[in-house]
């Protein structure tokens, strides 16, 4: 259900400001309004207050990112819960300050030892390059000629464009005059070596030419040059280990680096990021030449204890005072869940839809029964109900870390309880197996046995009967929705839906014999009696909507439909028992199927449950469209 809000102004002098804003954040029980919007400037002439330390705050964020990204991770959940107690007893400026104090004393250590590294690793694997390319060509060593005041240079060119290497002797004929040599060689199937031998005075022409020709140049270190390709595989061997043994002595600083600071960067970072937010909400503030205001919305529960804290730590100084609010002020108001535990879960799957009007029904209570019901009676075996409980408790445990998988878990545990009450209902142990041993036996109602796999009229009339009553109960919602918004020609709509659907459903069952004829006169009445209401209310458009609701009550007949697809699978699986003659083939192919109607037994009925709801039962009564309650806060600080 929705909690009751409340509108409140907090108004108190400026020097107070920024402590009565950090009171209200740890608080979280606050949804803010923008002051400047909600107050007349003919009542008080207000300004927005400045965001203050925001940019040092992001600066110092920006630059804590940096240090962390550089430090290995390191958890230690105790050690942090200990860095967060002490945060949280000082102010953002103490917080400010502290941060600032140890990017200071880390900021240029950690860069340094970073730029280094990257060095280092940016080297290892460009002689990782050379070391590739002179291992193809080395072969060629012998047909180079050894000359003094000469270089050389490696090109590496993709075979699809090797027609460019008459393009390079061409150019480096008419640079060098004819005083060069060029070799070439396969590296593999896609590209090829070309080495190239020039006197250095030709040196700037040559590379100048090659960077216009956007020819990718493997240039060797000024180290290598002049020397054996024997030699230059020695040395990049040599230069590997150097810089190697570098890195790692690097990683151990950096290593006890992260040991010491780590996990206080971390929560220093987290508090920064939530005076970021409360900065960032500064604009929403108002101030005078002396004083400030701060407008929202509370839930009612609440207002007590934020009245208290701030009381307690400001005195008379600061006022906290409730605002009368007029019912069309009142349709804007943000929506707050107040829900008992076990419905709680199911306000993930309100979550798929736009959060209910504050005027309007919350619909979450009613899909908490409705939902795991329906669930129940499309799996209702005692068996599949088990495991389901078994696998949503496993999940549960293990995604502490996944709200949405943990109310996910919730809500299949929640739905296996009456698929497993639904079972003993239908005498259902993974098909007929409890009852071919002689532990189980379907319910009977009035001689009619409950067995789905025999009884498909009664539950199909009992599901449609099932849509009936969830249906009109839509339309019952929507007639209160109608009266709370007061507006006449929904009233009329609603009420007349539900007048021609008591008409038709009464004249059905006098015509079918199920009724009294005594009722016959009356239904017929009620039926024309309700069409002008429709037509009052919904136009045409109302009379084709009778149509659309018939059809919204016919779907509920999927409850029948899975549940009965659901026992012939089990059926089938428990005969492949005995039909192979193997029994191990046997076993193994039911425990398949089983295990197969198990995976169907877990989503389809979730989705068709969903669909009943969101489509047959919310289109009755659900607009949707408020705005969520979202306190001003840390998240966790609201209770």
């Amino acid at each position: 259900m929705l909690h009751r809000m409340k509108r409140i102004q907090v108004i108190g002098p400026k020097g107070d400001f920024q402590d009565v804003v950090d009171t209200l954040y740890h608080a979280g029980t606050v949804h803010l309004e923008d002051v400047c919007k909600c107050v007349s400037n003919t009542c008080i002439c207000l300004s927005r207050v400045e965001a203050g330390k925001e940019a040092e705050v992001l600066s110092l964020l920006a630059r804590i990112g940096s240090i962390l990204f550089t430090l290995p991770v390191k958890a230690d959940p105790e050690k942090q819960a200990e860095f967060d107690k002490k945060l949280s007893t000082m102010t953002n400026d103490e917080v400010i300050a502290a941060a600032q104090k140890v990017i200071d004393r880390l900021e240029w250590t950690t860069k340094e030892l970073a730029t280094r590294k990257s060095e280092r690793e940016i080297s290892i694997t460009a002689l990782n390059r050379y070391e590739k390319v002179i291992e193809k060509i080395r072969h060629i060593e012998h047909e180079l000629p050894l000359l003094e005041n000469y270089e050389i240079n490696i090109l590496i060119i993709q075979k699809e464009f090797e027609g460019v290497l008459e393009l390079v002797r061409e150019e480096l004929e008419k640079i060098t005059n004819g005083h060069f040599e060029l070799a070439h060689t396969d590296i593999d199937d896609e590209s090829t070596a070309v080495i190239l031998i020039f006197h250095k005075k030709y040196s700037e022409p040559v590379h100048l030419f090659l960077f216009s020709a956007n020819v990718n140049e493997v240039r060797l270190p000024q180290e290598f040059m002049g020397m054996k390709f024997n030699d230059m595989l020695i040395l990049i061997e040599q230069r590997r280990r150097e810089w190697g043994a570098e890195i790692l002595e690097i990683n151990k600083e950096l290593e006890g680096l992260s040991r010491d600071w780590y996990l206080e960067l971390s929560v220093l970072k987290r508090h920064l990021e939530d005076i970021g937010v409360e900065y960032r909400t500064f604009n929403q503030f108002g101030q005078s030449e002396y004083a400030f205001v701060i407008m929202g919305w509370i839930p009612g529960k609440h207002l007590r204890r934020t009245r208290k804290i701030l009381h307690d730590y400001f005195g008379d100084r600061v006022v906290i005072d409730e605002l009368k609010v007029s019912p069309e002020e009142m349709e804007h108001a943000p929506t707050y869940y107040d829900n008992p535990s076990f419905v709680k879960p199911f306000e993930f799957l309100m979550g798929l839809v736009r959060p209910p009007k504050y005027l309007e029904v919350d619909p979450s209570p009613l899909v908490a029964i409705f939902y795991p019901l329906f669930f129940g009676i499309m799996v209702g075996d005692i068996g599949y109900g088990l495991l389901i409980l078994a696998i949503s408790l496993v999940v549960y445990k293990k995604s502490e870390k996944t709200p949405w998988l943990r109310d996910l878990s919730r809500i299949m545990a929640i739905c296996s309880i009456p698929s497993i009450l639904f079972g003993f209902v239908f005498g259902e142990f993974f098909g007929n197996l409890g009852e071919e041993m002689g532990l189980l036996h379907p319910l009977s109602i009035f001689g009619i046995s409950l067995n789905r796999a025999e009884a498909i009229i009664p539950m199909l009339l009992l599901t449609i009967a099932i849509g009936v009553f969830h249906v009109f109960l839509g339309l019952a919602l929507g007639l209160v929705n109608a009266v709370a918004a007061g507006s006449r020609k929904h009233i009329a709509e609603k009420a007349g839906m539900l007048g021609v659907l008591t008409g038709i459903l009464l004249l059905a069952g006098c015509v079918a014999g199920v009724l009294p004829q005594v009722l016959l006169y009356p239904s017929i009445i009620v039926l024309l009696a309700s069409f002008p209401a429709i037509l009052y209310g919904g136009g045409i458009f109302g009379t084709i909507e009778v149509i659309s609701t018939m059809g919204n009550i016919l779907s509920y007949a999927r409850l029948m439909a899975i549940g009965l697809a659901s026992v012939i699978l089990a059926l089938v699986a428990n005969e492949f028992y005995g039909a192979t003659g193997i029994v191990a083939i046997g076993i193994i192919s039911a425990v398949a199927l089983h295990a197969l109607n198990l995976v169907l037994a877990m989503f389809s009925p979730s989705i068709h449950s969903l669909r009943l709801h969101m489509v047959e039962f919310f289109s009755k009564f659900y607009e949707g469209g408020g705005e969520k309650f979202k306190p001003f806060g840390r998240p966790g600080a609201q209770s």
